[in-house]
């Protein structure tokens, strides 16, 4: 496996298919569209919590210090635009909850959860975390609340812990060991989250952290490549050096050779140990979805609309009875189809039944040219009707899902720019 001709043409095209298709115009919406009658789709619903207790360099998500006052009344805010979904007719299946440090106030988070499930037909819980929240007071509370906690661990190797600034946050890669050891079984789910590619980041330093998950055993391990915006990537370059493509596409091949024998790989980045309850990827299973918060996006009928990043300007359109919505694009049929087949192709196959039931698309007619080029690069193959991506087709799908997520980072940082100190 390695950075060949079709994966860097297909990042040279995605690189520039974000900078067009992920530039937002200003929106004057006051409430995001009703649902439409007789709905069948499953929506998630995403929530934003934007504090943290320290700001990390290396974080371009939308995130503010911690304030005790201002974050009580910021989950009072999303307690109220919540029931303004409600009164829009929308229902959702599973929620998200991302920050920021979404467990700051776990109990302003558990109200918030609770307020979800009366409101909606929630199924699934997922809620990021990190090494400083895993007492086991928190984590009991969160029992019938949370199904997924996903942790975010990035590596256990000291040295790369102390370059990007977590070793003093979170402690050693054993603490964070053995918090998380503690932390398996007192909710249905832990993913831990594990970054690979850092500049000089060789095989052994990730064979170890490979091999620490593996005895540590946790329900699931999402690998996520190393990406950054622009900016941060700058700032990467100066600390601690250059992040390698060549390096990435070895990295990677190690880690599907060494997880394959004890987990399930249910994306091209994340596992399932075997035996466990499987979880999969929500960007994969939901076509549309509804952000709330500060810096939340939502996409529904083929518009993307993204909230304020504003805390201001927030809490005074809530307070005002309006949602937050600032910008929005809207895409044509073919962006959806091409996204959705990246999309699907990364979660593991993509199904012409699907295909035809949810888009009213077929996948030799409608995306012809992609799957024609896909197939001859050899990074897809016919199985039926359904595609499915191959060794090398996996990386490039994660290749692929790593720039959609660095033109989302764009779009955070382009926004975070344009605030002033008021805002925050």
């Amino acid at each position: 496996m390695q950075q060949n001709f079709s994966t860097s043409l297909v990042d040279f095209i995605m690189r520039n298919a974000t900078k067009n298709y992920l530039h937002l115009h200003s929106s004057d919406l006051t409430m995001l569209p009703k649902a439409q009658e007789a709905e069948s789709k499953n929506y998630l619903l995403y929530m934003h919590i934007p504090f943290c207790a320290t700001l990390c360099t290396y974080c371009s998500f939308n995130r503010f210090l911690f304030n005790a006052n201002k974050a009580r009344a910021y989950f009072e805010n999303l307690r109220k635009e919540m029931q303004m979904v409600k009164n829009l007719g929308y229902d959702f299946n599973a929620v998200y909850v991302g920050g920021g440090t979404t467990s700051i106030m776990p109990d302003e988070l558990c109200r918030t959860l609770d307020l979800a499930k009366s409101l909606f037909n929630i199924k699934e819980v997922s809620c990021e975390s990190d090494p400083n929240h895993l007492q086991k007071d928190i984590l009991e509370s969160f029992k019938g609340r949370i199904d997924r906690l996903s942790v975010g661990v990035q590596s256990f190797d000291d040295g790369i812990l102390k370059k990007i600034g977590r070793y003093e946050k979170f402690g050693s890669g054993e603490e964070v060991y053995a918090k998380l050891a503690n932390a398996i079984g007192i909710l249905p789910i832990l993913n831990v989250d594990l970054i690979f590619n850092f500049p000089n980041q060789t095989q052994a330093m990730l064979a170890k952290d490979l091999e620490l998950l593996k005895s540590l055993k946790p329900n699931q391990i999402t690998t996520y490549p190393l990406m950054s915006s622009p900016s941060v990537k700058s700032i990467l370059k100066r600390s601690i050096g250059e992040v390698s493509l060549k390096n990435e596409a070895q990295l990677y091949t190690q880690i599907l050779e060494t997880l394959n024998e004890d987990f399930i790989q249910l994306s091209s980045w994340a596992f399932s140990h075997k035996g466990s309850e499987i979880f999969d990827e929500y960007v994969v299973d939901n076509d549309e979805y509804i952000g709330i918060g500060t810096g939340s996006f939502s996409f529904l009928n083929g518009t993307l609309y993204a909230n304020t990043f504003s805390l201001k300007e927030y809490a005074q359109r809530i307070q005002n009875g309006q949602m937050s919505v600032a910008r929005e694009r809207k895409y044509s049929r073919k962006a959806q189809l091409q996204y959705r087949l990246m999309v699907e192709l990364f979660g593991g196959i993509a199904s012409a039944k699907r295909f035809k039931e949810q888009y009213g698309a077929t996948l030799e007619k409608d995306l012809f040219k992609e799957i024609a080029f896909l197939r001859l690069s050899g990074n897809i193959y016919k199985k039926g009707a359904d595609y499915y991506p191959t060794p090398q087709g996996k990386y490039l799908f994660l290749s692929m899902m790593k720039e959609f997520y660095i033109g989302m980072d764009r779009v955070r940082e382009e926004s975070r720019a344009m605030l002033k100190e008021e805002d925050v």
